[in-house]
């Protein structure tokens, strides 16, 4: 799959998650075998006006090519100088967020609103492609509600305005993540364009993304909430894809190991105090998948140093 002149190896990508794809993040999946990573989506007049946080979530380096920056905002030239920041950090790709249900956003009619108006994300993709040389992807919904399907009308707008992908989760904003996914429109949008379409929504195991694109005819699959705690989904579903044999389940300590480095890695890009914050969300995800996980939750909130996180991965995880 190509998107634009950027070469995407194989069709299981890492969909964005705020929160969660930050660059310890998808350097991780990236290692165990995404092929396409997305940035968490980050506003555009933030990164417009170049405040410090916004640059923090938008950290990159080439060792996660190919990747993609996501922003989100409603208006075109606020849009297109933030895909010149993103141009700038070194991303191959602006992905550009029309989906995100987060109240907040709607309420401000950016994200998941501008489902209920193609012409506007028209206007937007125009704006940034004119402004930066590497591809624009979107990532969209069905459409505002489950009686309001906008997809194909809005992929057809922004391709004619020049977007080299479309990423579609399969839910309507109204939905948010509760329901089951609409493959089906997935399958449709793929017949009304001709650049790569990319599915997301549903993707829980990796035998998921298998039959996601036998049903659909989509050239990628993105996986979201079923790659927490279990990066080793990507090299799952890469084999079911691919016919051959099964990949084995990781060990304990396997997964010890891959939950260490990425908060070893989130220690290095925050600072102990905001990764300390983060270490609940990050570390129970790894351990859930293991017996004792009530009490690793309660022992995990009472860590004050990565040193005391080691240790109790190593007595949890029976890692060396």
């Amino acid at each position: 799959m190509k998107i634009g002149p950027v070469r995407v190896a194989h069709a299981v990508a890492l969909a964005s998650m705020e929160e969660h794809t930050n660059y310890c993040f998808r350097r991780l999946m990236k290692q165990f075998g995404a092929s396409l990573v997305r940035s968490e989506r980050v506003d555009a007049v933030d990164v417009a006006r170049r405040d410090r946080r916004a640059l923090r979530l938008l950290h990159t380096a080439p060792d996660e090519s190919p990747r993609a920056g996501q922003i989100s905002g409603a208006e075109p030239a606020v849009m297109a100088e933030a895909a010149r920041v993103v141009e700038q950090l070194g991303f191959d790709i602006v992905d550009l967020n029309f989906e995100c249900p987060i109240r907040r956003l709607l309420g401000r009619g950016e994200g998941g609103a501008l489902m209920a108006d193609p012409p506007a994300i028209g206007r937007i993709v125009a704006a940034v492609v004119r402004a930066v040389s590497v591809p624009v992807s979107i990532k969209i919904r069905t459409g505002p509600d489950g009686e309001h399907v906008t997809a194909v009308d809005i992929a057809r707008a922004a391709e004619q305005e020049g977007a080299a992908a479309v990423e579609l989760h399969a839910r309507s904003v109204a939905q948010a993540y509760a329901g089951g996914p609409e493959w089906t429109t997935v399958a449709r949008l793929k017949q009304a364009v001709s650049v790569p379409v990319i599915g997301s929504g549903g993707i829980r195991e990796a035998s998921d993304a298998a039959r996601f694109l036998r049903q659909t005819g989509a050239d990628g699959v993105a996986i979201g909430r079923g790659c927490l705690g279990n990066p080793w989904i990507f090299r799952q579903a890469r084999a079911i894809i691919a016919g051959g044999a099964a990949v084995r389940p990781p060990t304990a300590a396997e997964r010890g190991r891959a939950l260490l480095q990425l908060v070893e890695g989130e220690f290095h890009l925050y600072g102990p105090p905001l990764a300390l914050r983060r270490l609940p969300r990050t570390s129970c995800y790894f351990a859930k998948f293991l017996p004792g996980f009530a009490e690793f939750r309660t022992n995990v909130r009472h860590v004050g140093s990565l040193q005391q996180f080691r240790r109790l991965v190593r007595e949890h995880f029976r890692t060396s």
